[in-house]
């Protein structure tokens, strides 16, 4: 998460590390979230966000790749680009990481979210979706 203004509107995580039990939230069922993810879905009213990590599992790039997998969320003017990792190139001055095109695995541009601005990261490993503090 990059913007301060924006980040008090996304629920608390800080206190997430690993997690008791494991959650399905979406339609697929082919994915098990964390206690914090499903914290966070509920409360950032994000399921759709669950929702598209479900819907590209089948793809080749996303399949062969699932040993750990960076999901990144970008907002800006209520527009999106989520995209997905193999892993990072490192990071900028501000601490955000930097992704190169070659370990590009998905990418998609949502025209409208209202989730809060600026740049969000969790995880994949294996069949389970994370946040950064409970890998």
């Amino acid at each position: 998460m990059e913007n301060k203004n924006e980040i008090k509107r996304l629920p608390d995580l800080s206190g997430f590390y690993g997690t008791e039990g494991y959650h399905y939230l979406n339609f697929l069922k082919n994915l098990k979230f964390t206690d914090g993810w499903a914290y966070l879905a509920e409360n950032a009213s994000c399921y759709w966000l669950a929702d598209i990590v479900a819907s590209v599992q089948h793809m080749p790039k996303i399949r062969n790749n699932k040993d750990f997998i960076v999901w990144r969320i970008v907002v800006k003017d209520s527009k999106a680009i989520v995209d997905a990792h193999f892993d990072s190139e490192g990071q900028d001055d501000d601490g955000n990481n930097i992704f190169s095109k070659e370990k590009l695995l998905y990418k998609q541009k949502l025209n409208y979210t209202d989730f809060p601005e600026g740049t969000f990261e969790f995880y994949q490993n294996g069949d389970v979706v994370m946040l950064k503090g409970e890998y």
